[in-house]
């Protein structure tokens, strides 16, 4: 059924790890029990990646900036109209590896905390998988590619959606910021080396084909990083993303550097301290790129 425009009711703790049909296991579940609630800080932050009330905020707006790029659509694949079950993997604000769920939701909407990687227990098909900003969180995407093809009714869509870590600019401009392309350079030497890729988008559309997806489609777009084209929209989404890129930086630089590449805590706040500088600069046209990957199940 579609979901309803309104808050109905609170899901109690017990049908958080519920889905909205049974399913054959319920290994890796857990209810959002006080002890989940609680996380462990690591530099005044609660980790796995930040999930304090300012990377929720962060997030929130992060999904504003999709929705202003996608022209107020959540997705590009072209799924029935009326899809009855639909699985979002990593659900930001609704829903990651960590409990920051909100307490309310429409009650044909359940919240499960698991390892999207490990085997899913799933006992129905799906119409839509849909997965934003995984890149950075995904060892195997082979593995992650199939078991959405294994999991989806026939006709149904898997849809993934995330930001390339890069800059790029069309005038050379980017060359006024080496700070912003060393952070750009160590974060993906940093992310291969843990294992968990954060600018391998190219590759997605062969691996889906590969585990058997038809009609594969990819759309690039450019994602300016500051207010500085002269487009209103596109200066607004600048605007935007140099706030989000000043939340996030911190979060992410922090945990990737110190623990994969070893720097201390002193080198990263000063090469982050360049960075925003640069990024604050409107005479660097740097931007992004948003890449959006679907697939059909035959």
């Amino acid at each position: 059924m579609p979901i309803p425009a309104r808050v109905s009711r609170q899901i109690p703790p017990s049908r958080v790890a519920q889905l909205a049909h049974s399913v054959d296991s319920l290994s890796y579940q857990t209810s959002l029990a006080s002890s989940v609630l609680n996380y462990k800080g690591d530099v005044e932050r609660r980790q796995h990646q930040p999930n304090d009330d300012q990377e929720q905020d962060r997030m929130d707006l992060l999904h504003h900036v999709y929705r202003m790029l996608l022209k107020g659509e959540l997705h590009y694949a072209p799924i029935v109209e009326n899809p009855q079950r639909v699985l979002d993997l990593g659900t930001g604000t609704g829903n990651d590896l960590s409990a920051i769920q909100p307490q309310w939701a429409p009650p044909n909407c359940n919240f499960e905390i698991d390892d999207f990687e490990a085997d899913w227990p799933f006992g129905h098909p799906f119409d839509f998988i849909h997965g934003r900003e995984l890149a950075g969180s995904v060892k195997d995407f082979d593995r992650l590619f199939a078991q959405a093809f294994a999991h989806l009714r026939s006709g149904g869509y898997l849809e993934l959606q995330s930001f390339r870590i890069e800059l790029f600019s069309d005038d050379g401009s980017l060359d006024k910021a080496p700070f912003s392309k060393q952070w750009m350079g160590l974060l993906q030497e940093a992310s291969n080396k843990f294992g968990k890729p954060l600018a391998n988008m190219d590759e997605w559309p062969d691996k889906m084909k590969k585990v058997g997806f038809e009609d594969v489609t990819m759309h690039v777009m450019k994602v300016p990083m500051n207010p500085w084209p002269k487009d209103p929209k596109q200066k607004a989404i600048g605007r935007y993303m140099q706030f989000e890129q000043e939340q996030a930086a911190p979060g992410y630089t922090n945990a990737l550097l110190s623990r994969v590449l070893g720097w201390s805590k002193e080198e990263i706040d000063v090469l982050l301290a360049h960075v925003i500088t640069e990024l604050r600069d409107r005479s660097i046209h740097q931007y992004s790129m948003m890449y959006l990957v679907y697939g059909r199940k035959p």
